[in-house]
């Protein structure tokens, strides 16, 4: 399972333990069936544009990037619902709902392993 530290770039840390999704089984799973999402933990999703909440028990912040890692859209997703498909969106972030204040629309996130 691989681990990135990521940031807005030139501001805050985001989180030193986010898993990249990047085998079926770890797209499929996401973050279902989880008890909480701590601060600096979260997940990634390449080559996505949407995502769900079922099977979650809390809600979390997703951001939708293009390629670049951009900010195209921050929204709180709630458990059991459907989160917005982002057209053009290349992946999307699941992270702590609190965080919703730090994430804007043009920022970009970088990433590192």
């Amino acid at each position: 399972m691989k681990r990135l530290s990521l940031a807005v770039e030139g501001g805050p840390k985001l989180g030193d333990d986010i898993i990249m999704a990047s085998n079926p089984w770890l797209r499929f799973r996401g973050l279902m069936g989880t008890d909480e999402l701590s601060r600096g933990s979260g997940m990634l999703f390449p080559h996505t544009n949407a995502v769900h909440g079922f099977f979650m028990r809390y809600p979390i912040l997703t951001a939708y990037l293009d390629a670049e890692g951009n900010v195209l859209e921050a929204r709180i997703l709630k458990p059991w619902h459907v989160g917005a498909v982002v057209r053009k969106a290349r992946y999307v972030l699941e992270l702590p709902a609190d965080l919703a204040s730090i994430i804007r629309v043009g920022m970009r996130i970088v990433w590192k392993n």
